[in-house]
C-alpha cells in the first residue's frame, strides 16, 4: 500500500516497483498469517476466494483492453483510503458500511486491485471493519494480501516482473522480524494506523501531482 507508491514517486516504473515490493511482501504476509492460521474462519476463506476471482477476471480484462497502472487512478484510491482511514468522523460510518455488506467490499477490493494495484488500501479498511481485535484484523489483511499477491506474482512473471530486482525485496523480511520482536510491542497501534493512513493520503496527492506534471 505504501512501498509501491513511494518507489513510483521516486521515478521507478510500476513493474520495477512491483518487482522490489511483491516477493518480500508475500513472505511477510505468510509470517503474519502463520501464527494465526488455525483462526482463519470460513467467512475469511469465502472473502479470499471472492476477491481473488474478481481480481483475476478484471486483471485479464484490464490488460486485454490496455488498462495498465495509472498514477491518477492509484492516487485517487490512496487519497480516498487515506481520508477515510485517518479521519474518524469519516472512518466509522464507512467501516460500519463495509461490515454490513462484506461481499460488496470483497468485490470492490478485487476490482480496485486490478485497475490500480491499490486494493490493499480498501483491504486494510475492510479488515478494521470486520475485526476490532488488532491480531484478527492483521490476520484477515495478511490473508487477503496473500490471495491477491500470489495471483499478481504469477501474472506479472510473464508481464514485467524482474527477478533480479526481486532480490532487494528480501531485505524487508529481516527488517520486519526485528521490528515485530523489538518495536511493535512498544507501539500505540491506533496511532500507528492513523500515521499510515496519513502517509497514504500524502502519497495519493503526490501521485496525482506527478501524473499532471510528468
Amino acid at each position: 500500500m505504501i512501498g509501491i507508491p513511494m518507489l513510483i514517486i521516486s521515478g521507478i516504473s510500476f513493474e520495477h516497483a512491483l518487482s522490489v515490493c511483491l516477493p518480500g511482501s508475500l513472505i511477510i504476509n505468510t509470517l503474519q498469517l502463520k501464527s494465526q492460521f488455525k483462526k482463519v474462519t470460513r467467512q475469511d476463506c469465502i472473502s479470499y476466494l471472492l476477491m481473488s476471482c474478481v481480481y483475476l477476471c478484471f486483471l485479464f480484462y484490464a490488460h486485454s483492453v490496455g488498462i495498465v497502472f495509472n498514477k491518477l487512478t492509484a492516487g485517487c484510491v490512496l487519497i480516498l483510503a487515506g481520508l477515510f482511514g485517518f479521519k474518524v468522523s469519516l472512518r466509522e460510518p464507512l467501516l460500519e458500511t463495509l461490515n454490513i455488506k462484506p461481499r460488496v467490499s470483497d468485490i470492490m477490493i478485487g476490482i480496485v486491485h486490478a485497475v490500480s494495484s491499490m486494493g490493499g488500501s480498501i483491504l486494510s479498511l475492510t479488515g478494521a471493519a470486520r475485526y476490532k481485535d488488532s491480531n484478527a484484523s492483521t490476520r484477515f489483511i495478511a490473508g487477503g494480501y496473500l490471495s491477491l499477491g500470489f495471483i499478481q506474482l504469477f501474472f506479472y512473471l510473464t508481464h514485467g516482473i524482474h527477478l533480479f530486482l526481486s532480490l532487494y525485496s528480501f531485505i524487508s523480511v529481516p527488517v520486519y522480524v526485528i521490528c515485530q520482536k523489538f518495536v511493535s510491542p512498544n507501539l500505540n497501534h491506533s496511532k500507528l494506523k492513523s500515521l499510515i493512513f496519513a502517509i497514504t493520503l500524502i502519497y495519493g496527492i503526490l501521485l496525482i501531482r506527478q501524473n499532471f506534471i510528468s
